[in-house]
């Protein structure tokens, strides 16, 4: 069950062996930090680039209309000091002065208006456009610090969704490029990081920006004056880099590795709850071709073969694997999320009385595709699922061959994590990704389409989470997919460092403008 993290932590075993036993030395006396990151930085841009990695930075170098609150559970002001709602499909912001670009120009109006014109813009291409801004309508201009915002239609998570997917742009610097792709090799924001360096090969280098003014928790100052991100692809060269004092923090680590690091006196482990999951998604449409789930029992058979309990206590750490299993397909914590049906317990004999009854008595063979924090998960559920004869080999692809095959429709069954599009606070996220009709939906049900489309625009809270209560349980009863494992974000880090547990949901479970030095 243990078998990838139980490889690498043997490897890295006999690396530190040979390591130096004198304590890492962290660059608090120079204000430096220095992270290694999986995958090569070539952009911060999460509009063009949205992957995890690309977020840490986005989120820092550039502020939003507003921001989130994760313990109060509020919209807080970012570069927006205020906002009301005009009418069902309009909503109108008083935008702060005084703000300026990491250029030193003026943050106004302008600014918000090209923004979300470009993101509107059908010429303007780019991944999760029509599912991040496809309900947007227009924007005006009042005032050279007034704007309004409309929507096509009354859309419930509008706030919440502004936290997490517009980055503001400077209109001067962004419309006169002629490939608005490059714009993130040279990023200018107004947040707490600039951008000195944005490199391939070299990676990025972030420093404080001294005349960012905090206005909420949302979005807090920097703490730390330089921040080194180098791409280290190889886990085990990350923590012979922490073992000597050559990197500073080290997020994604697994269990077992982190127990290796824990006796250097340098060295500390935080572990922190996250919202990301991992989870199981059958082809109940047959995308694929493989005729298997397209029967319920089968589907059902499978979940009923996986143990779910034992894979969290085997694969996370203790504090995680204290938690309760999660019950639907979307985390307790999203506004919205609501369930009354528990997914299929742990049954082996009934199980194996499904797959007869389906008429594969014998099992079938089988691929899981996975790829990053999914695989460990996915190895062990495809040893789990040997004993109803299901003979499952994994597929481990970067995230990008995923992406193309599950777009292609080739995938029977996969493991992933999901982590609401980088911590949305809305279930929204969710639900749309995975019921919603497109190159994702892998059940092709037309009811969950159909609940989830209205569910956006049902501005009451109580009735719009009464839909989404149905939307999850239809899928859970009709066992489509099922949750696997919550995820835990462990770090590990210099003791010099100071990692808050709270004010952020991100699934890497910090963000750079919340880390200090003790």
């Amino acid at each position: 069950m243990r078998s990838r993290n139980a490889r690498i932590a043997a490897g890295l075993a006999t690396l530190m062996a040979g390591l130096a036993v004198t304590p890492a030395t962290a660059q608090k006396a120079k204000d430096t930090l220095r992270i290694g990151v999986y995958q090569p930085i070539a952009t911060i841009d999460a509009i063009f680039d949205p992957q995890p990695q690309t977020n840490l930075m986005d989120r820092v170098v550039f502020d939003g209309l507003v921001a989130y609150d994760t313990e109060t559970r509020t919209v807080v002001p970012s570069l927006a000091e205020s906002w009301k709602q005009v009418d069902e499909r309009t909503v109108e912001f008083k935008l702060r002065q005084g703000v300026k670009f990491h250029d030193g120009s003026e943050f106004d109006a302008d600014d918000v208006v090209y923004t979300i014109n470009y993101v509107i813009d059908p010429a303007s291409k780019f991944r999760f456009k029509e599912t991040r801004f496809g309900q947007f309508e227009s924007v005006e201009k009042i005032d050279k610090f007034t704007v309004r915002l409309k929507t096509k239609t009354a859309y419930a998570p509008l706030m919440t969704r502004l936290t997490t997917i517009l980055p503001i742009y400077p209109s001067d610097v962004h419309g006169k490029l002629a490939d608005k792709s490059t714009f993130g090799r040279n990023p200018i924001g107004t947040g707490p990081y600039k951008a000195i360096q944005v490199d391939n090969n070299k990676g990025v280098v972030l420093v404080r920006n001294p005349d960012f003014k905090e206005v909420s928790v949302g979005q807090p100052a920097a703490k730390i004056g330089r921040i080194e991100i180098s791409v280290v692809p190889d886990a085990q060269t990350q923590v012979a880099r922490m073992m000597v004092g050559d990197q500073d923090l080290m997020y994604d680590v697994p269990t077992d590795v982190a127990d290796l690091m824990k006796p250097n006196p340098a060295i500390e482990i935080t572990t922190i709850p996250s919202i990301s999951f991992t989870y199981l998604m059958l082809d109940a449409a047959d995308r694929s071709g493989i005729g298997h789930f397209k029967d319920k029992r089968v589907r059902e058979a499978m979940f009923r073969a996986i143990d779910r309990k034992a894979l969290v206590n085997a694969l996370q750490p203790k504090e995680i694997a204290a938690m309760p299993l999660q019950p639907a397909m979307c985390h307790p914590w999203h506004i919205g999320c609501a369930s009354s049906v528990e997914p299929p317990s742990f049954d082996l004999a009934k199980a194996k009385a499904l797959m007869a009854e389906a008429g594969k008595p014998n099992g079938f063979e089988l691929t899981i595709t996975t790829w990053g924090a999914g695989r460990p998960v996915a190895e062990a559920v495809a040893g789990q699922l040997r004993r109803i004869g299901v003979n499952a080999k994994i597929e481990n692809l970067t995230v990008g061959g995923f992406v193309t095959k599950r777009a292609a429709g080739q995938l029977p069954a996969y493991i992933v994590v999901w982590d609401n599009g980088g911590g949305n606070p809305d279930v929204e996220s969710t639900s749309g990704f995975f019921y919603e009709p497109g190159s994702r939906n892998y059940n092709n049900d037309a009811e969950l389409a159909e609940l989830d489309e209205a569910a956006k625009a049902v501005l009451d809270e109580k009735k719009r989470e009464d839909m989404y209560r149905r939307i999850f349980d239809k899928a859970t009863t009709e066992r489509y997919s099922m949750p696997i494992t919550p995820l835990g974000s462990v770090l590990a880090h210099s003791k010099d460092l100071k990692i808050p547990e709270k004010g952020t949901k991100k699934p890497e479970g910090f963000m750079f403008n919340l880390l200090a030095w003790k």
